[in-house]
């Protein structure tokens, strides 16, 4: 039987991560570096690729910046095995930048010019689809594709990575909503977490997930309130883009109709094992892994 597929729709953008002893003084002198990535960024191409390591195949639609950086990420994701033929190069690449040391993190982020709008054919983009992953970046487009998914009874899972025009209207149409939990405290500002869900689910989703850092996640389903711990990391090194690999690794467990408690489960160790290197892009962890991380938390 084939995988099913999940179509990623946003803007792809890129991020350049640098790791280096401590962060660089004003004015003071270059800080020596020890690695160097660039890659796609956190958003719609990682949970892609969180998803394509746990099983299913994957489909990038939307855009990409038309330079070089825009090109980088393309061929990352085509290498990677994501379908990319319904991706669109308009602008100027959004980026990125992180410097990792010890003392510290350092991020800067560049929006880009996103150039002409661009048409997405909502049936092209969907064809053969079991699940749509949006994350906010493409907002307009990304209502679209959702009310098309719908229509077709397919799961639209939103991972909110930051707040926009649009953001509303987007949470109001999708299945699953899952929101770090700054972005869902400048959503439903209530002081207790068990409200805020509360809150959330009033605004349209049938499901949400509040992801809490080193503590873990939190979600409700209907009556069922979810916690589910953070998995223990002895050897992290950058949390940066760790949420995107939990939208993709709970979207590739609701594929394979595991329940909401487990569709965390999954999520949280992905994220936990994308620490162990610069990015979530080369620390990118295998179905074997995640499998084999659950396993020590149900036999402890």
């Amino acid at each position: 039987m084939q995988a099913p597929l999940v179509v990623g729709l946003g803007r792809i953008g890129v991020a350049i991560s640098a790791l280096g002893p401590n962060l660089p003084g004003i004015d003071g002198g270059s800080s020596e570096l020890a690695a160097l990535s660039t890659s796609p960024a956190p958003g719609v191409a990682v949970a892609l690729r969180a998803a394509l390591q746990l099983g299913c195949r994957a489909r990038a639609v939307g855009t990409h910046g038309a330079d070089l950086l825009g090109q980088l990420a393309r061929s990352a994701l085509r290498d990677a095995g994501i379908e990319v033929e319904l991706l669109r190069a308009v602008g100027t690449s959004a980026c990125d930048l992180v410097m990792v040391a010890g003392d510290g993190k350092l991020r800067s982020h560049y929006r880009g010019d996103r150039g002409e709008p661009v048409t997405i054919d909502s049936r092209a983009a969907l064809d053969g689809a079991s699940a749509l992953l949006i994350d906010g970046s493409e907002p307009g487009a990304q209502l679209v594709a959702a009310e098309a998914a719908k229509k077709l009874k397919l799961p639209v899972i939103f991972d909110v990575s930051e707040l926009r025009e649009g953001t509303s209207d987007l949470i109001s149409m999708c299945d699953i909503l899952i929101a770090s939990e700054r972005e869902a405290s400048e959503l439903a500002p209530r002081g207790e977490l068990t409200d805020a869900l509360d809150e959330l689910i009033g605004l349209g989703p049938r499901a949400v997930v509040i992801t809490l850092g080193a503590e873990g996640a939190i979600g409700r389903h209907g009556p069922a309130l979810v916690r589910c711990p953070a998995f223990a990391t002895d050897d992290m090194l950058d949390s940066y883009g760790a949420g995107s690999v939990f939208h993709g690794a709970f979207a590739a467990a609701l594929l394979s109709e595991l329940p909401f408690h487990r569709c965390m489960e999954l999520g949280a160790a992905a994220a936990s094992l994308s620490l162990r290197e610069l990015g979530p892009w080369s620390a990118m962890p295998t179905r074997e892994d995640v499998l084999a991380l659950t396993r020590t938390r149900r036999a402890g």
